[in-house]
């Protein structure tokens, strides 16, 4: 209703004239686009920022995030098992949310992203535009559209492959999630270092309390066989 007020006012008026007149009222066509949605973060908008200054934020001199690891080495065959639930932090759109979780070397390397629920809002993920490689994003990501509140729990996986499908090399990484409520300034970003390798684990993450994360599970399940050789193999 908040869109067609404006063309509403001027219809009325144009028939008021019109009566006196003595003339048939003709409504001129009506572009959409000068009445953007009010609807802010709607689940499935094919709207894209709110406003013109919602623009991606340049990188901060992390490199070329789409390059490959292409590095030697063993890789341990195994899914990463993600569990975790959001709350929220009040942001401008609360309880809409965002979030993304991806993977990263220990030297900040970006490896693959695993979940992103933002769809055309993804300049509110701020720290995600800038960490990720947006153009690749992985062979195990779930897309979806905003959320709608943080009722929910979300469950991502990594099969521990890189974005182009390459085994990733056993060792060091970090497990990064972001949560936003805002457009207008960055969401909360919150890292875990975990071991890919040939001994499983589950756990559960230590997250602060007044962080966007209510708990967080981190599991890595060995395949059958265990080793898949070095990357790329």
């Amino acid at each position: 209703m908040a869109r067609a007020w404006p063309r509403i006012v001027w219809s009325l008026a144009a028939g008021a004239l019109c009566t006196a007149a003595g003339c048939e009222l003709e409504q001129a066509p009506v572009e959409s686009s000068a009445y953007p949605t009010a609807g802010l973060y709607t689940p499935g908008s094919a709207l894209g920022a709110s406003d013109p200054s919602d623009l991606m934020p340049p990188a901060t001199s992390l490199g070329n995030r789409c390059a490959s690891l292409a590095a030697a080495g063993a890789s341990t065959a195994g899914v990463l098992r993600i569990e975790y639930r959001t709350q929220s932090l009040m942001g401008r759109y609360a309880p809409k949310n965002c979030s993304a979780v991806w993977i990263e070397t220990a030297d900040g390397r970006y490896v693959a992203t695993l979940e992103l629920s933002a769809a055309l809002r993804r300049p509110g993920l701020v720290y995600f535009q800038d960490h990720a490689c947006s153009e690749k994003l992985g062979p195990d990501v779930v897309t979806s559209a905003t959320k709608s509140d943080h009722m929910k729990a979300h469950s991502a996986m990594w099969s521990g492959a890189d974005f182009e499908t390459k085994p990733a090399p056993d060792g060091a990484y970090k497990l990064m999630i972001e949560v936003a409520e805002s457009d207008k300034e960055p969401g909360e970003l919150t890292t875990f270092d975990f071991e890919k390798g040939p001994m499983g684990f589950t756990r559960e993450a230590p997250v602060a309390v007044d962080g966007p994360l209510q708990q967080v599970t981190i599991s890595w399940e060995l395949a059958p066989g265990g080793n898949a050789g070095a990357p790329g193999g």
